[in-house]
């Protein structure tokens, strides 16, 4: 019996602790309208997932076309390359 009442007043003052803690923290937490803010997000320390991608992506078909010496052919894989929305400039 000790044990069952030991366990059920945890879980009482556990759940007191956690709906304490969840009400009060937001009362706590300080916004700013300044848009100049120094803070850093999470998106601003990720790297560009798309770009480096894309680039992975593209990278040995670009080499692949460094090596093509005939300007028909040169000219025909860009053709191809650009036709099929494969091939975007890469923006720095």
């Amino acid at each position: 019996m000790k044990v069952v009442t030991g366990f059920l007043g945890g879980i009482i003052f556990g759940g007191f602790l956690m709906v304490s803690l969840s009400l009060g923290l937001p009362a706590l937490a300080q916004t700013t309208d300044d848009t100049t803010s120094d803070n850093l997000t999470l998106t601003d320390l990720l790297p560009d997932i798309e770009k480096i991608y894309r680039e992975a992506l593209l990278t040995p078909f670009l080499k692949a076309e460094d090596k093509i010496y005939d300007e028909d052919i040169s000219q025909y894989y860009h053709d191809l390359l650009e036709g099929s929305g494969f091939y975007e400039p890469i923006s720095p």
